[in-house]
């Protein structure tokens, strides 16, 4: 019963994200190269529904360089790989802790802002029923998942704008 669910949020997050274009910028330009930058850099061409746990993995540090266009794109590959709790997955884990915050919008950060906030109501729809998906795995702690749950629901209402 658990698996069927599962495939079916996996359908609901490639319907939410399929009008996401292949980003052409994956980093900011900067004087010089650090390590995650490669990590992003790695990702070029490469659509996300070819990214494989194996990608996340190798190429982790990409969560934190991508512009906010690549992040949007891949985040559905890091969604499916570890929906239901199926994997652990340093980006999932990367991705709760960035949502992770006080119900408060002026205490959020850019990093969050600039990658969450604008997306559509299908889209915010998905992240929190992946949220909800990760609750009683003991991957997570509840607590976290609440407060992360709760970030998406305000920026899926628009409140801290």
């Amino acid at each position: 019963m658990r698996e069927r669910s599962e495939m079916s949020l996996e359908i609901k997050i490639e319907r939410a994200f399929r009008a996401r274009d292949c980003p052409s910028s994956l980093i900011e330009r900067r004087a010089a190269i650090i390590c995650d930058d490669e990590d992003a850099l790695w990702f070029y061409g490469r659509k996300w529904q070819e990214i494989s746990l194996d990608d996340w993995r190798a190429h982790s540090g990409a969560f934190f360089a991508f512009t906010a266009e690549a992040f949007l794109y891949y985040l559905p590959s890091v969604l499916t790989l570890s929906a239901g709790g199926r994997c652990d997955l340093l980006a999932a884990s990367s991705l709760i802790g960035m949502l992770d915050r006080m119900p408060e919008p002026a205490y959020w950060d850019e990093f969050l802002l600039k990658r969450m906030s604008g997306l559509n109501q299908e889209e915010y729809g998905v992240i929190m029923e992946w949220l909800l998906s990760l609750s009683g795995t003991a991957m997570y702690e509840e607590v976290s998942l609440m407060r992360a749950y709760q970030t998406v629901d305000l920026l899926a209402t628009g409140r801290p704008a």
